[in-house]
């Protein structure tokens, strides 16, 4: 059986993905008219890096904010310290936006509709639209899983949350992650 600690390491490798994914996601699909005309030259490649960085993303999110009671989740880890820490509990509780038509049930629908199960009565074009998915959407989730992966991390003492900070999470990190995308992009640039 898994302790908190080896829970709370999943959810931070998560979470560390989570936020790669979106900073690569932003790069690769910046507004600029080179990146634009790469992306219309290569449009199968750039097709399929969307949809599979879309996936990977709503596959994580929902995760990350699964209620099921047995899933490796930041909700469960947060109740798990629910006994010993019930304000921090709470306060990471309140962050979680919760209810019809939250983030966190639009990130569900596109994980379950678009990248886990096709439904007959709907293309994903549709369920895009119904769910009304936008980049800010995703910003807001890696934020908010990076928040809570913080709070549990200097829950849990040690140097997880100084690892995080200085490493997978500076913006020396993100920056190099972007730079890395950025290649890709400007590979494709000077090819056509």
């Amino acid at each position: 059986m898994k302790t908190h600690e080896n829970e709370l390491d999943e959810m931070i490798d998560v979470v560390i993905k989570l936020v790669w994914n979106y900073t690569i996601f932003c790069k690769l699909f910046e507004k600029r008219d080179d990146y634009a005309e790469a992306r219309q030259s290569h449009p199968e490649f750039f097709l399929t890096i969307s949809d599979s960085l879309l996936c990977s993303f709503f596959v994580a999110a929902d995760l990350l904010f699964c209620e099921k009671e047995k899933a490796t989740s930041l909700r469960n880890l947060i109740k798990d310290i629910e006994e010993s820490k019930p304000e921090l509990a709470r306060k990471l509780n309140e962050q979680i936006p919760a209810g019809k038509g939250s983030i966190i049930e639009k990130i569900g629908i596109m994980r379950n509709q678009v990248c886990a199960h096709r439904w007959e009565a709907k293309t994903p074009q549709e369920v895009f639209a119904e769910a009304a998915v936008r980049l800010n959407m995703m910003k807001e989730i890696a934020d908010l899983a990076r928040l809570i992966i913080y709070e549990l991390a200097e829950e849990a003492g040690g140097s997880r949350k100084e690892n995080l900070e200085n490493q997978q999470f500076s913006n020396s990190r993100l920056q190099c992650v972007a730079a890395d995308a950025g290649l890709v992009l400007r590979a494709f640039v000077e090819t056509h």
